[in-house]
This record gives structure tokens, C-alpha cells and sequence, in this order.
């Protein structure tokens, strides 16, 4: 877990997918694996609530989609 105020927990669904959600019952990011779910909450979802994430989660400025839809 990150120094962040904002605990959670990591929950399996049914489906085998994972969400971590908040102590209070939010629920914020859902993952295909435990890790991929743990490292989005910890360095992108958690740094945006708290308002100190300093990357891109986008391209600015781009209106297409990258490989084969």
C-alpha cells in the first residue's frame, strides 16, 4: 500500500476479475489480475483522488485508437 490516507481491500468477483474498494465500500478500480489491480489503485487511482498525480493516463490531443478493434 501507498503512505495515502484512503485504504482498501482487493475483492475477487465471481467472474475472476478484481476490485479494490474502499474501507467505506466504494468501489474504484477493477483488474484482470490481483497485481494489475493493486498497481493501478496504488500509482494512478489513489494519486488522482488525492489530487498529486502528476502523468497521463491519454494522449492529449489524439482522437484515435491504437491496434486492431
Amino acid at each position: 500500500m501507498t503512505t495515502s490516507k484512503i485504504t482498501y481491500e482487493i475483492q475477487k468477483s465471481r467472474y475472476g476479475l478484481y476490485t479494490s474498494v474502499q474501507t467505506d465500500g466504494t468501489r474504484m478500480v477493477t483488474g484482470p489480475t490481483e497485481d494489475a489491480c493493486r498497481w493501478v489503485t496504488d500509482n494512478i487511482h489513489i494519486p488522482v483522488l488525492e489530487g498529486t498525480y502528476k502523468g497521463f493516463t491519454s494522449v492529449p490531443r489524439s482522437a484515435t485508437v491504437d491496434g486492431k478493434l
